[in-house]
């Protein structure tokens, strides 16, 4: 019986601003090319985005387009009662999800056929609330792999009343997926997982991963390349050809840990009078009070760049800078953030070591001998272990970045999917 794969999802096929895109826009690349060598039909239910808007991306959409196309399946635009306008369409409210979720219902009711074995991928926690309409769906052969990128109780995202509202939400649809034997919950990494298992009680097999991963020939590019610090002067960063630089990037949102990041700093600038903290922390999160607030605790000190870009082009040439000495990933709530798979890949006989939180996902993509753990709720241990990165010699930092190269393979995305579909889609 041919496989057909549904991926549902709300970024990265018409837009891209977020981690959620990434994974979605990697399910695309990979998708597409195992598709040579597997015969299954690929179809993709988004929500619409207004072509016009700033938002839209083409890339995406194309790349999107293509693989349904070539695999004969559809592209599929769903119900956007904010019209596509913005970002945060599908964030807004809850009656959103539900749009979206009743109109997927629709579509598969119109899409669907018993003769295939259909498998529907739910990417992100929006689409949860699927839960709630899915014996709607007419065509009962029908297999749905839930796939929440977070939850209520692990982020810390939106005011009291809005979180433990959709907190309620979560707990009811895990309940739903829980009692249809043709559902499951699949986890990002082993960390989240843990998580979700002491939040909401789910519990995970060995095959109930997909875990995070890079299409590295997405980065070829930079990779064979190295950078100065004059070349940074192309982004607005003007800093002494022999200054070093502490960088850290990705959205500005509480999740992050930027502001556990500038307040270690402020403990420890003048222990490092060689050194510049570069933040590349693009204000798209919808958290702008987040963002001044890590604005405001560095406003007065010196040495410090804040960089409010999404252009992916500026951390790829930073992480590439011969004089980038650390590499800091502070996060508190992300269940394993792409930042720290790719400051894996771009250490490659680079000179810098990442300091990485343990209170998350973001250390699956590290073993202890390969970065330096930290936890960034500790302000002072946090500020130590700057300080000790910094001063790292050339020997520790080589056998550090060496063995990141001997354990990189793992997260190669198309294998990483080829094991998902054996394990989960036969």
């Amino acid at each position: 019986m041919k496989k057909h794969i549904i991926i549902a999802t709300y970024d990265g096929i018409g837009t891209h601003y977020s981690g959620v895109g990434t994974i979605a826009k990697n399910l695309v690349f990979a998708l597409t090319k195992l598709s040579d060598k597997y015969d299954y039909r690929v179809s993709i239910a988004y929500i619409n985005v207004n072509k016009q808007s700033k938002i839209f991306n083409k890339q995406c959409f194309e790349d999107s387009s293509n693989l349904v196309n070539k695999t004969g399946g559809s592209l599929i635009p769903l119900c956007n009662s904010s019209k596509g306008k913005t970002e945060w369409d599908m964030w807004r409210s809850f009656e959103e999800w539900d749009f979206a979720c009743v109109s997927l219902v629709t579509s598969l009711n119109l899409l669907l056929n018993d003769d295939e074995e259909n498998i529907l991928i739910l990417n992100d926690t929006p689409f949860l609330m699927f839960a709630k309409y899915k014996d709607l769906v007419t065509v009962k052969n029908l297999k749905c792999i839930y796939f929440p990128l977070s939850t209520g109780k692990n982020h810390a995202f939106g005011n009291e009343d809005w979180r433990n509202y959709r907190i309620k939400v979560e707990e009811n649809c895990f309940k739903l997926i829980r009692s249809d034997e043709k559902s499951k919950v699949i986890s990002l990494g082993k960390r989240f997982a843990e998580r979700m298992n002491e939040d909401y009680g789910l519990h995970f097999g060995e095959e109930d991963y997909l875990q995070n991963g890079l299409c590295f020939e997405k980065y070829k590019d930079f990779l064979d390349v190295k950078f100065t610090n004059k070349d940074l002067l192309n982004y607005g960063v003007n800093i002494g050809e022999d200054k070093k630089i502490i960088f850290a990037w990705g959205r500005c949102s509480i999740a992050k840990g930027f502001k556990e990041l500038a307040r270690a700093w402020v403990n420890v600038y003048k222990n490092l009078p060689d050194h510049f903290l570069i933040l590349q922390i693009p204000n798209n999160s919808g958290e702008n009070d987040y963002f001044l607030e890590v604005k405001s605790i560095l406003n007065d000190i010196p040495r410090v760049i804040i960089i409010d870009d999404f252009n992916p082009n500026i951390w790829k040439t930073i992480l590439r800078t011969q004089n980038t000495e650390v590499v800091c990933i502070p996060s508190l709530m992300d269940p394993f953030p792409h930042t720290s798979i790719e400051a894996k890949l771009f250490s490659k006989d680079m000179n810098y070591v990442t300091l990485i939180s343990n209170v998350d996902g973001a250390v699956d993509a590290f073993e202890k001998d390969e970065c330096v753990y930290v936890d960034p709720r500790d302000s002072e241990e946090f500020s130590k272990k700057i300080i000790k990165v910094a001063n790292l010699d050339h020997i520790q930092r080589k056998k550090m970045i060496d063995r990141n190269d001997k354990t990189i393979e793992q997260f190669n995305f198309p294998k990483i999917m080829l094991n998902f579909i054996n394990n989960n889609l036969n």
